[in-house]
């Protein structure tokens, strides 16, 4: 009998502490339900799960991108739809023009239809969109690297766009005639028979003289002054005042009763100085238009009259000293016209923007704004940087006091998103303006290709399906023309009018090309439900596989529960008996105790 080794004890507590392990497994694996937990479970088998689990996941997001990818074709298909409809439409209409009963102004109205339910394809073409995706306006390298939302900038050709914006007027247009003291002092007979020209007409000066008004040409509107209203050899200043503000009144009246574009106000001469010194307020007559106008169209409104200068003088009305020759209209507006450079991708290498006389580049390299240029490297970054940067230059270029760029740009301008905001108050005078210009290198190169998307409809790299959508705007129907009727064949570019349906030559014409623009719908629509077909049988096969192979993972990784609780309860037998015979064991020393006595 031993005292210092227990070797029974040594026995029990090694089985007891096998058990006790195997029992703690049986419930780690109880109360996950899971069969492996850890490697050391089974190695091989965890590694056969988890390359089946990334498969299973995998599948599952392959099956929710193939239903997006259906989700896409329909909003497309949908779209196409009332394409389709507007074309119906627009054949129904041509039909009509084509008939001989009609008049030219029926098919006026026919026409006018005709370019709304034009622009309305292109509108299509140009705002469907999946999760901001462009579905119909062709691939992204044939589309300009940003769209500028001005009907006032156009496309001139070779992937430029150009144009001069300008703001409505928001103010009328003036001219101020003015009337000095050596008008009022003139003889009767020097100044009957003189005419003012405004717009267009003629007012004659007639000195009745009691008699029937005589003028020179029956054309001319008269200006009557008796001659007790003129008094010839005005003595002094008193006299030449009276004479002028009878003048006034006259001419005033004319040119209110008529010509409707002005507004005729007099503002009466007055003797300042004593009556001999010739020194009086002129006086002035201010032609006022009743309708807002641009410089441009107050420039075509002219001015003149067969008095000398020193008599007479037409003045702007902005600082009264300057002569013209025209009405004058106000260069700034007081409300800015705002348009948006919505940026759809990163600028490329040789790409330009100007705004104003800022030229900004677009390279692999920056250069810092200097003599009214900048150059921006677009190297890694994304459209928000290259926006910011963009926006940065203008901040910079906008305190150029020197070379002043940026002059008719208004001076509040944002980035928003993708967006640049833009605006100018400066109306229309045929030359300033706010000039915009947008190169890009390889718009033209690219115009007119397909949309092309490619779809992850499967769980591994190479399983993708790639669908092609066709541009499907009005220039690519070939119904899209231009102002002057000529047909626009680069797609992408908006029509000016639809196709000329105003003579029955040009209506019949218009029924061919209007069927093959539904032919070209049809073909395009049938595609897009062969994709949709195709991926309605993709997602099932999808989740065929997912189900069949997540059943497989489950007979590697999963616990059968009954044959796990019969292991845990021999276990807790074992424990509990394991428990006991350890206690005995511990006991057996103490009989040595009896030898001793």
């Amino acid at each position: 009998m031993r005292i210092n080794h227990n070797i029974q004890a040594l026995n029990a507590y090694r089985n007891l502490s096998q058990t006790m392990s195997s029992t703690s497994k049986s419930l780690e694996k109880l109360s996950s339900g899971l069969r492996i937990n850890r490697a050391a479970d089974d190695a091989a088998g965890l590694a056969i799960s988890e390359k089946m689990r990334s498969q299973i996941r995998g599948l599952s997001m392959a099956e929710r991108n193939s239903l997006d990818a259906v989700s896409l074709i329909q909003t497309a298909e949908g779209a196409l739809n009332e394409t389709h409809s507007i074309l119906q439409r627009m054949r129904e209409l041509s039909v009509q023009a084509s008939n001989g009963t009609l008049e030219d102004n029926d098919r006026g109205a026919i026409q006018a239809e005709m370019n709304q339910l034009t622009f309305e394809i292109d509108r299509i073409a140009d705002t469907t969109q999946f999760n901001q995706k462009k579905l119909f306006s062709g691939a992204e390298k044939g589309r300009p690297f940003a769209e500028i939302s001005s009907d006032q900038v156009t496309y001139q050709g070779t992937g430029t766009w150009k144009g001069t914006i300008t703001a409505d007027p928001t103010d009328p247009a003036q001219v101020v005639m003015d009337f000095s003291a050596a008008f009022g002092k003139q003889l009767s007979t020097a100044i009957d028979g003189k005419t003012f020209t405004v717009n267009g007409k003629t007012y004659e000066i007639d000195i009745t003289n009691g008699k029937t008004p005589g003028l020179s040409k029956s054309s001319n509107i008269a200006v009557n002054l008796t001659t007790a209203q003129w008094k010839d050899n005005a003595a002094n200043d008193t006299d030449a005042v009276s004479n002028i503000n009878n003048l006034l009144g006259a001419l005033t009246s004319a040119i209110n009763a008529n010509d409707p574009t002005f507004t005729a106000k007099a503002t009466n001469a007055a003797n300042t100085g004593t009556t001999t010194d010739n020194i009086i307020n002129n006086g002035k007559i201010t032609l006022t238009t009743k309708a807002n106008m641009a410089p441009i169209d107050a420039a075509t409104i002219k001015v003149s009259t067969t008095f000398a200068n020193t008599a007479v003088k037409y003045l702007d009305p902005t600082n009264l000293t300057t002569e013209v020759k025209n009405v004058i209209g106000k260069p700034n507006a007081i409300n800015a016209e705002t348009f948006n450079l919505k940026f759809s991708e990163v600028p490329k290498a040789g790409d330009q923007l100007k705004i104003g006389n800022l030229t900004i580049n677009f390279g692999t390299t920056s250069k810092a704004y200097a003599n009214k240029s900048a150059t921006i490297d677009i190297t890694g970054k994304d459209v928000f940087t290259v926006l910011n940067e963009i926006n940065q230059t203008l901040v910079t270029a906008q305190k150029d006091t020197t070379n002043n760029p940026l002059k008719d740009l208004a001076p509040t301008f944002s980035v928003v998103g993708n967006t640049l905001s833009l605006g100018t108050t400066k109306t229309n005078d045929g030359t300033s303006g706010l000039a915009i210009q947008l190169i890009d290198k390889d718009f033209e190169a690219n115009a007119g290709k397909d949309l092309e998307i490619q779809f992850q409809i499967g769980a591994n790299s190479s399983e993708t399906l790639t669908m092609s959508i066709g541009i499907m705007d009005a220039a690519s129907l070939g119904l899209a023309r231009d102002l002057q009727g000529n047909k626009i064949t680069t797609p992408g570019l908006n029509a000016q009018a639809g196709v000329d349906v105003s003579t029955a030559q040009g209506a019949s014409e218009a029924i061919d090309l209007i069927d093959q623009a539904i032919q070209k719908v049809s073909a395009e629509r049938s595609k897009l439900g062969a994709y949709q077909n195709r991926l309605e049988h993709t997602v099932t096969n999808l989740q065929t596989a997912n189900e069949n192979l997540t059943a497989a993972e489950s007979r590697i990784r999963d616990l059968d529960m009954a044959e796990e609780m019969t292991n845990y309860t021999r276990n807790n037998i074992l424990n509990q008996a394991g428990q006991a015979m350890l206690a005995q064991a511990n006991q057996l020393p103490q009989g040595i105790l009896q030898l001793l006595k």
